[in-house]
């Protein structure tokens, strides 16, 4: 676990003298600094020890004493998962009940992930949905089914997830990184400059529920005769164009994990219209039959080796609950997005980056591009000063801040050092070229004739744009009253930021 420092001592230190802080001064002193200095998912670490030791009161006192009584005036909801309820709760006990929980136990219309699948295929407008144990897994699955495998190269965003690097390598295929533009999607420009004859597919990111220019890449791809596969894990729900993601690629992949909108612990799924890729799709996870639903479709299931990367019924009978209120939380967050940004108006040091299909974002996180990266962080420590999390800049945002977020269970475990993050510089295998075995590296391999490289400085264009994006994140506890507040605090830090 990498060691973060507090003005100049580690941050265990600082969690040592939380537990020693003699007095609410003390205390407060101490909450007020590393509210300053530490990242936001950090600081959560810091309060969430000093309530567990000193208990709900003495720490609330604490809190506005250092000023930051708005962190518990405002509600902050980071995940889905904090919205779990009676729903999971019935669906789950259900299963219980009934002894049956694997999906083949139990006739398609009563299995809680058939019905999951269903559901999605509904929401999203597609012919197929086939649900996995996780994203990263649906996204490997997806390129063994279009067909990409050794001696091919693939095209990703130089910002994304590591997964989307590592899913590629184990299918044997090169990796190629290409620059994201101000939304943090990938550039349709530098993806076609980044075609070679070796080119096989286009990965299309789409980041913090806000969709990436798919109509644009999906053009790009045509053009060359490539297959576009898309990675919604963070967008589900989201929408391009009119039409919900999942719908514009060959095939579409999204995730169920503890962090996104349709949140159950793990899990993921794979999305298309193409029959022969919902077939692989279901036979390499190990599918025992096609749903009931499908049975006029004549779809075949070819004889390969396979896996038992399916989802369970306990996981799908979380994610039916979730999925099923995903278009009202959607709608909370964009109700919360559109209240802030009406209150906010034109900003003078900063420009809100419009997306590629404003109504369609999912409302979660709006970005705010800023001339520098002096001023970005000068704006979020602002915020910040007032006592208002829900802003935090985008180096901070994929810096593998997930780590603190688990930190209270893990910090008496063993952890795994970091294996990457989500931008290309810290994609170990990649930068590294390595793969399961090195005798199948996908670099070296007999059928690859290419020279893909990562020498340094390879996304300093999509680095210094990130370094100037700030992101101002909503969550649907938020009411009128209290996006005035957010409103109110990004003014305020505007105007004390902000250079002539």
């Amino acid at each position: 676990m990498t060691v973060r420092k507090v003005r100049g001592r580690p941050f265990r230190v600082l969690l040592g003298e939380i537990d020693q802080a003699d007095g609410d001064g003390a205390l407060a002193e101490l909450l007020r600094e590393s509210n300053d200095t530490c990242r936001p998912a950090a600081f959560a670490v810091v309060s969430a020890r000093a309530r567990e030791r000193v208990g709900a009161r003495r720490h609330e006192r604490a809190l506005r004493l250092a000023g930051l009584g708005l962190h518990l005036d405002l509600p902050y909801t980071p995940t889905a998962a904090e919205l779990t309820g009676e729903d999971e709760e019935r669906n789950v006990l259900d299963v219980l009940r009934r002894r049956r929980l694997w999906r083949y136990e139990v006739p398609s219309a009563d299995s809680y992930v058939s019905r999951f699948e269903h559901e999605a295929e509904r929401l999203l407008g597609v012919r197929h949905v086939h649900a996995t144990v996780s994203g990263t897994v649906a996204l490997q699955i997806a390129m063994m089914a279009l067909g990409i495998g050794p001696g091919d190269e693939i095209v990703i965003p130089a910002v994304g997830w590591v997964g989307c690097a590592d899913a590629a390598i184990l299918c044997g295929a090169v990796p190629v990184p290409a620059q994201v533009d101000e939304t943090l999607g990938m550039d349709p420009a530098d993806a076609e400059r980044k075609i070679t004859p070796r080119t096989k597919a286009i990965m299309a990111v789409s980041l913090l529920g806000n969709p990436c220019d798919l109509a644009a890449l999906r053009e790009v791809a045509d053009r060359h005769g490539l297959a576009l596969l898309e990675d919604g894990c963070q967008a589900c729900g989201a929408s391009h164009g009119g039409r919900r993601l999942g719908g514009h690629g060959d095939a579409a992949v999204f995730s169920t994990n503890f962090m996104k909108f349709v949140a159950a612990g793990d899990g993921g799924f794979i999305a298309t219209d193409r029959d022969d890729v919902y077939a692989f799709a279901v036979r390499f996870t190990g599918g025992k039959a096609f749903p009931a639903r499908k049975r006029d479709l004549g779809l075949s299931a070819p004889v390969l080796p396979f896996s038992t990367l399916r989802m369970t019924e306990l996981t799908g009978a979380v994610a039916l609950a979730q999925l099923q209120r995903l278009d009202r939380l959607l709608g909370s967050l964009r109700g919360a997005r559109d209240e802030i940004f009406a209150r906010v108006g034109e900003g003078r040091g900063f420009r809100v980056v419009p997306g590629n299909d404003p109504a369609g974002s999912a409302g979660w996180s709006t970005l705010l591009l800023f001339p520098d990266a002096d001023r970005c962080q000068a704006f979020a420590a602002a915020m910040r000063a007032q006592g208002v999390r829900h802003v935090t800049t985008s180096q901070e945002k994929f810096a593998g801040a997930e780590i603190y977020h688990c930190w209270p269970a893990m910090a008496g475990e063993q952890p795994i050092p970091q294996a990457g993050g989500h931008w290309a510089t810290e994609y170990p295998a990649m930068t590294g070229r390595r793969s399961i075995d090195a005798r199948s590296s996908p670099w070296t391999h007999p059928l690859y004739d290419g020279t893909a490289s990562y020498p340094e400085g390879f996304m300093d264009e999509s680095l210094d744009l990130i370094a100037r994006i700030a992101v101002i994140q909503t969550n649907p506890r938020l009411e009128p009253e209290h996006c005035a507040t957010i409103a109110a605090a990004i003014r305020t830090a505007d105007e004390r930021t902000a250079r002539p």
